[in-house]
């Protein structure tokens, strides 16, 4: 290898000898595209899905026509969700199928990506492209996500590779045909997706223009896009009414003077995923932007569509012309989120990968390996963070759910206090004949039946919804939230609260100053993910009251169980049943004591226990009752799914939390109480 220096030989001795070579390309990507399935596969659907992949799961089990409808009342096309409608027919509705759905569009981004590198550059910027994408945790997130977002990448690849293929090469009429499905599935998928159509074709009509006039180019152009215009009119009524008057409450924030916040939250998401600050890794940072003009400078020595218009203007434009768009009316409407400019960061990583073939062009090939080697440590860093840091993890609306459900009893409402949030309520719910309502305006219903209330956004804009009662997003007032608190304090004895971006619909803290005063804090408990979600559960006023004639058994430290009722049916294996206590303090106990349910057999064999608790609620323990009134608790035990047939005793007993020791009765009988028979039949 005369005229090389040692490290360039070293370099080539390192990479593999098909790595550049055009004949021998195809093995090494298919292993490229096998290693990002790898990683799009490893713990796919472990998280639980956060609200925006409910909302797809939610439509994705509508009938069409009510999927279409529901999509007109929101802010997305019904494109994406259609198509995941019919993949769970086949899939079904977990996590992971719904998740592998974005995997398999995913994975078609990097062998599009490659084909967009090659048909603008070489099959060297086009495999370093292919293995860029393969490893980005920016990729990787959205890969796994129940979202549109790499179905919208798949189809923006698939419109700029065809109308630059229409544009420069004989077989037009195929390319344009391309070109037209791409663009119309696009803009039924996303509305971001309309910047990228600007884009590329403000750079498809200057390249009709430059060197010369192309008469055919310009009338082909003008024809495509107006068909695709024409086969969008059905929506365009709908999509300019969620543009212009959207039906959702503000949740983005207007984009400041100062454009820097922007661009490093947009460039770290591109170089290292969502998954690593900034400040975290701004030496890979700068590598990668040092690798972007190196890419620039490199890809202008393609100029494929005309000496005006070279790969690195068109990646340039591919990339962050929509960017500058969403930036710019951000100043009339919030706009911006880093997850929207996934759609056009495919265009990045052949501009790095460009950047790589110029070094590995030049003597400097030892520092191109230098290069890719810190960049690919610091992707899987981040990767790493992604899949195990706490911090990252999605909302973990599933944990939540459970929890709720688990203390659920007949008498107990459930509420969302944002109350869009309710399709990952019912995409985790288990509760059977479950109703959902709007909590305002509120009316009496049957008390016994799980009933999901959703609440509006208080003194929130007329303009919410459209005043459509269908809407998942409307307006309450003030005096009517508090009217229908009220009210449901009286028909129920327990409230749960699913809190999820309450300061978005209920800025003041109307309803959480109304809990605060009105009700009995019995639980709080908080869950993972970004958006500090809460199950929290309250003591209404509508509490059962103690039923007459009951026994009453008192224990040592002042503390008695005034009643207990049991529902009189017979039971069957794997039922829950509910079971209500009613204690009271006679005296102020030194010691939160806890209880305990347990099922026994004739012959004094354990059969079931239920899960151990602090009576009437974690925050509302004994030392806290006030002394001789009666508090109310519901609480339950599931019989085991293999139970026998029989007869059992279902039993209840306090005990000290530290040493276990059952706390003594006062008339020295056995420390247990028993609540009454249990009759299991098959």
């Amino acid at each position: 290898m005369p005229g090389l220096s040692p490290y360039a030989k070293i370099a080539l001795m390192i990479l593999p000898p098909n790595f550049t070579r055009l004949s021998h390309h195809k093995p090494l990507l298919l292993a490229m595209i096998l290693a990002g399935f790898a990683l799009c596969l490893y713990r796919l659907g472990a998280d639980s899905l956060w609200y925006d992949e409910t909302v797809s799961a939610f439509l994705a089990a509508e009938s069409v026509p009510d999927l279409i409808a529901h999509t007109a009342r929101d802010i997305h096309p019904p494109g994406y969700y259609l198509l995941l409608h019919f993949w769970t027919l086949a899939a079904g509705h977990s996590e992971f199928a719904l998740a592998f759905f974005s995997v398999i569009f995913g994975l078609l981004i990097i062998p599009l990506t490659y084909r967009l590198a090659r048909l603008l550059a070489d099959n060297s910027v086009a495999m370093w492209a292919a293995l860029l994408v393969a490893v980005s945790p920016y990729h990787l997130w959205y890969s796994q996500e129940v979202r549109m977002y790499t179905f919208g990448a798949v189809l923006g690849l698939g419109a700029a590779y065809c109308g630059l293929r229409a544009l420069t090469t004989p077989a037009k009429r195929r390319c344009w045909l391309g070109y037209l499905v791409a663009a119309v599935l696009g803009l039924y998928t996303l509305y971001y997706f309309i910047f990228l159509l600007i884009a590329i074709n403000t750079l498809f009509l200057l390249y009709t223009w430059r060197p010369r006039l192309n008469r055919e180019g310009l009338r082909s152009l003008i024809l495509i896009n107006s068909l695709g215009a024409i086969a969008y009119l059905p929506w365009l009524p709908i999509a300019w009414r969620q543009a212009t008057e959207p039906p959702v409450p503000p949740w983005r924030t207007a984009a400041g003077l100062a454009p820097w916040p922007l661009l490093i939250e947009s460039w770290s998401a591109l170089s290292l995923g969502q998954s690593v600050p900034p400040a975290t890794l701004w030496p890979i940072l700068l590598l990668t932007l040092i690798l972007f003009f190196l890419g620039l400078f490199y890809l202008n020595r393609f100029p494929n569509l005309s000496t005006f218009h070279s790969a690195a203007f068109f990646l340039l434009i591919y990339t962050f012309g929509p960017l500058l768009l969403i930036y710019l009316l951000s100043f009339i409407t919030p706009l911006y989120h880093v997850r929207y400019l996934f759609t056009y960061s495919p265009a990045f990583y052949i501009i790095l990968a460009a950047g790589l073939a110029w070094l590995l062009a030049r003597r400097w090939a030892w520092t191109a390996i230098v290069a890719a080697s810190l960049l690919l440590l610091a992707c899987f860093f981040s990767i790493y963070q992604y899949y195990f840091n706490p911090h990252y993890r999605a909302d973990d609306y599933r944990a939540a759910v459970h929890f709720i459900e688990r203390h659920w009893q007949p008498g107990d409402v459930v509420l969302v206090n944002a109350g869009y949030v309710y399709t990952a309520y019912l995409y985790y719910t288990d509760l059977p004949n479950l109703q959902r309502r709007r909590l305002v305006p509120y009316s009496a219903v049957e008390t016994n039946r799980p009933l999901l209330l959703q609440t509006g956004s208080i003194d929130g804009s007329p303009q919410l919804g459209w005043g459509d009662p269908r809407s998942d997003f409307y307006a309450m007032s003030a005096a009517d939230t508090l009217a229908a608190l009220e009210a449901l304090s009286h028909d129920f004895s327990r409230l749960w609260l699913l809190r999820a971006y309450d300061t978005v619909t209920d800025p003041s803290g109307l309803i959480r100053v109304w809990l605060a005063g009105q009700t009995i804090p019995l639980e709080d408990e908080p869950f993972a993910g970004e958006s500090s979600i809460r199950a929290q559960g309250f003591l209404l006023r509508g509490a059962n009251p103690l039923p007459p004639g009951g026994q009453t058994v008192q224990f040592e430290a002042g503390l008695a169980l005034a009643g207990w009722s049991l529902p009189e049916q017979r039971w069957q294996p794997g039922q829950t049943i509910p079971v209500k206590l009613w204690w009271r303090a006679d005296s102020r106990p030194r010691v939160d004591y806890k209880m305990s349910l347990k099922l026994w057999t004739a012959a004094a064999q354990l059969a079931a226990q239920g899960q151990d608790t602090w009576p009437v609620g974690t925050l509302y323990r004994a030392t806290a009752w006030p002394i001789g009134e009666i508090v109310y608790q519901a609480d339950q035990i599931t019989l085991p799914a293999g139970l026998p047939p029989g007869q059992y005793w279902l039993n209840v007993e306090l005990y000290h939390p530290d040493t276990g020791l059952p706390l003594p009765r006062l008339d020295g009988a056995d420390p247990v109480v028993t609540l009454g028979p249990i009759t299991v039949e098959r």
